[in-house]
């Protein structure tokens, strides 16, 4: 990032009403920084990188455009965003999450984490798929620098710099053919074409993340992404987790190896699937109305051969019923 603007975004800094405290990384789209304003409350900045391509502008309004609308525990909160008058640099500013990232915490454990705790992240990270998913959205980047921890420990999804949002069309920051995406964690279909992708390439993502997760590795370490799409050319599925992690429940490992097959369409086809998965394996009920939301819809009753013909037995039933009373009545 060059410019006279740069000397703003040091420590002690002043952007906008916000003084710049320390910088805090680099996101998909653009730079991090840890921020105050003048009441002394914390914030994160995200700023753009300078670019001649308006897209990238676009997308990076678009997705706080979403974040600002689609609000939920398990994302990260946008609370503003816009373009700074004195820089001419585009700006989100969010909440700040003191707890660090899922990548700190993974690269801290080096036989993975304990099963309990992986599935409460998992838990928390599927709750946010599924709002996503809900307001037609595709991540495309879960990762594990991609969750944020709060205070009190609750996972936050991040970063939707190269989200695809299906209702509004794909504000593309890349062109048609470039890759979107970490290579580590993308799915194989999402390597071949980052733009028609849909929820199952994120739950790809979730699944090698999860893998990591337990493991303390990726399924695919060391491997190069060509590697792991010729694997998946091939139908070639991950290893079972259990051989790094012979502890994990066999329910979570089929389910991890389920959300990372080759073919999208043997995955879970929902996050709410893979929540309704994750909530038993806590030993704790989610409570009815969480269960409730999240639960994949039944088919309609007529569509359910078994309801059908129950009710079409009852309603016989019934007729006879009243038939015979009305021929008691008459006899009497």
């Amino acid at each position: 990032m060059d410019g006279d603007w740069r000397e703003t975004l040091v420590p002690g800094g002043i952007f906008g009403n916000l003084r710049i405290v320390r910088r805090l990384g680099s996101g998909g789209m653009g730079v991090v920084f840890l921020a105050e304003n003048p009441k002394g409350a914390r914030c994160a900045l995200k700023v753009l990188a300078p670019s001649d391509d308006q897209s990238f502008a676009e997308r990076f309004l678009h997705e706080a455009d979403f974040a600002t609308r689609a609000r939920h525990p398990n994302l990260v909160e946008v609370w503003d965003a816009g373009r700074d008058a004195a820089t001419g640099l585009f700006y989100h500013v969010m909440e700040y999450l003191p707890g660090g990232s899922l990548r700190d915490l993974v690269s801290a454990s080096k036989n993975g984490l304990p099963v309990e705790r992986a599935v409460s992240i998992a838990r928390d990270v599927a709750h946010a798929l599924v709002h996503i998913e809900r307001n037609g959205m595709v991540h495309r980047d879960i990762k594990p620098d991609n969750v944020l921890f709060a205070a009190d420990g609750t996972a936050k999804l991040a970063d939707f710099g190269i989200s695809r949002f299906e209702q509004r069309g794909d504000v593309r920051a890349t062109s048609a053919s470039a890759v979107i995406g970490t290579p580590a964690y993308m799915a194989p279909e999402q390597m071949l074409d980052s733009h028609s992708v849909d929820i199952r390439a994120d739950i790809y993502s979730f699944g090698v993340m999860l893998y990591e997760l337990l493991a303390g590795r990726r399924p695919n370490a060391g491997e190069n992404a060509m590697n792991t799409l010729a694997k998946a050319i091939e139908g070639r599925a991950f290893p079972d987790v259990r051989e790094s992690r012979p502890d994990v429940p066999p329910a979570l490992a089929a389910l991890v190896a389920e959300m990372t097959l080759p073919d999208p369409d043997d995955r879970p086809r929902s996050a709410a699937l893979v929540l309704g998965r994750l909530i038993p394996l806590l030993g704790a009920s989610a409570g009815p109305e969480q269960v409730r939301e999240e639960a994949p819809a039944r088919p309609p009753w007529y569509r359910d051969r078994g309801v059908l013909f129950a009710a079409t037995a009852m309603v016989l039933a019934l007729e006879a019923l009243v038939l015979a009373v009305f021929r008691a009545l008459r006899g009497g």
